[in-house]
């Protein structure tokens, strides 16, 4: 069992060019209701999803690269401005390895801003997933829906759906607002776009690496006092 669901999270990725192919109602259904497994704090469950179907989707991706195109970002939760060793070092790894599997060098603004703008395309996505959570539940309630969004993002490769989590799309909520049924107590945190990958696409075959375990989990045998 776990080495079948090591196998679907080392072969997941986010996938950048969708084909326009819907995906069958009772196949998302079945993906959310999966991810309702979930377990969150006190059962509170408070993740919220606003899925789009098309031509729903096209329409929402209009608004948002307008937006883009017109105005700065202004995330209802400010993205960090800074990135301290060593995730800045993930972060540019993660950026290198986009834009040479895309074939955009550096230097070459104008393609890198169209790739950009590819994020509020929805990367032709037919879905998107916008998700949010009751501001006044607290920062962690966000963890709680970080826990669920790993469910969806397992259940969706079980059932053969390509998926990008986007943090892009909350950076300009008012299109989101205008278009969606989202409610005023909840903030939005980001999207999920999800279909059929366009296998053809070069920036599918971007590959990030992972670093090793040791990086992240440290193993205690002993207390030590270190209150000085």
């Amino acid at each position: 069992m776990i080495a079948d669901l090591e196998a679907a999270w080392r072969a997941r990725r986010s996938i950048r060019a969708f084909r326009p192919d819907p995906v069958e109602r009772t196949t998302i259904t079945r993906m959310f209701a999966a991810a309702q497994a979930a377990p969150s704090w006190c059962n509170v469950q408070p993740w919220r999803a606003t899925v789009t179907l098309p031509p729903a989707t096209h329409r929402l991706a209009e608004a948002l690269v307008a937006a883009a195109r017109t105005g700065l970002p202004h995330a209802e939760i400010p993205f960090p401005l800074d990135y301290p060793p060593p995730y800045k070092e993930h972060r540019q790894a993660c950026g290198v390895a986009l834009y040479q599997a895309m074939g955009i060098g550096r230097d070459d603004k104008a393609r890198r801003y169209d790739a950009w703008l590819r994020n509020y395309a929805l990367f032709d996505a037919p879905h998107v997933a916008i998700v949010a959570c009751d501001r006044r539940l607290g920062p962690y309630a966000y963890v709680d829906v970080g826990v669920w969004l790993g469910y969806v993002l397992t259940a969706a490769a079980a059932l053969g759906l390509a998926t990008c989590p986007m943090a892009s799309v909350a950076a300009y909520p008012e299109p989101l607002r205008a278009h969606l049924p989202l409610a005023d107590t909840d903030v939005v945190l980001f999207g999920l776009a999800f279909g059929y990958a366009d296998d053809a696409a070069p920036a599918n075959t971007c590959r990030t690496s992972r670093a090793p375990i040791e990086a992240n989990v440290t193993f205690v045998e002993d207390l030590v006092d270190r209150r000085g």
